[in-house]
């Protein structure tokens, strides 16, 4: 089971809120550029925000940025590293998926809220939205998103 859905189904208002702006961003475009996405204009939610350049067509992807929440989480920061060296886990096993799926389909993907599966975080559920980016219009070349987290059992999440 994939667990991926409609980013209109999103209960998070923030991945929702970054959601909106990638959209007024990337007007009648594929996806928008990676500079189109200001800090002014994520300011109060880059704590939640992750950025992913796309390495093999979606094969896998390496941390550009992560924000604090982002990296809290992840129990490090990951700037420059693959997300294939995270540790394995249903968590990053998902987290693949959506990004594949994004990259593959050209347009934005959510997960969960879902029970988050990462090691020492069982305890979390998490909803995930990725965005795609585009440089040239066509290709997709990098991923913005965010994560949300709630206590396990906030939601009916999917283990």
């Amino acid at each position: 089971m994939n667990h991926l859905k409609p980013v209109e189904t999103m209960v998070s208002e923030r991945n929702r809120a970054l959601h909106e702006i990638w959209k007024s961003r990337a007007e009648d475009r594929v996806a928008p550029r990676r500079g189109d996405i200001t800090l002014s204009l994520v300011r109060t939610l880059t704590p939640w925000m992750w950025m992913v350049d796309v390495l093999e067509q979606g094969k896998d992807f390496r941390f550009r940025l992560s924000g604090d929440n982002v990296n809290q989480f992840l129990g490090g920061n990951y700037t420059g590293q693959s997300l294939s060296l995270l540790p394995h886990s249903r968590f990053v096993e998902r987290v693949r998926r959506a990004l594949a799926h994004c990259v593959e389909h050209k347009e934005p993907v959510a997960l969960g809220p879902v029970a988050s599966g990462y090691a020492g975080k069982e305890h979390w559920e998490v909803e995930i939205v990725a965005l795609p980016l585009s440089e040239d219009g066509q290709a997709i070349n990098c991923l913005m998103g965010a994560i949300e987290l709630w206590p396990l059992g906030t939601h009916e999440a999917i283990s």
